[in-house]
């Protein structure tokens, strides 16, 4: 199945016998293009997990504001256990404070 095919399947999905044009799959691709295959090193995530923790214990979706974080953090064992250390102290302290 070709790229035009994919795009006709997923379209009549949504409206039925409408062809899809050559501009619309030149549209397809340039967005495909557009999208970043990015990746943050370990480093880069220890400089941001402060902000990631504030905005999820501030019951915030941080997997959707910064999704490069949750992907470094799904895929690196050290990372994530900083990462829930990190959480488990940030929760821990503001239960004792609201507690106090």
């Amino acid at each position: 199945m070709n790229l035009r095919d994919l795009i006709q399947k997923i379209r009549n999905g949504i409206t039925p016998q409408e062809q899809v044009s050559n501009e619309m799959v030149l549209g397809f691709l340039r967005v495909l293009e557009t999208v970043d295959d990015e990746e943050i090193t370990c480093d880069e995530l220890y400089e941001k997990l402060d902000k990631y923790v504030e905005l999820e214990v501030g019951k915030k979706d941080a997997a959707r504001i910064m999704p490069l974080m949750r992907e470094h953090l799904d895929i690196c064992p050290e990372c994530c256990e900083e990462y829930e250390t990190l959480l488990h102290v940030v929760a821990t302290t503001i239960e004792i404070k609201n507690d106090g």
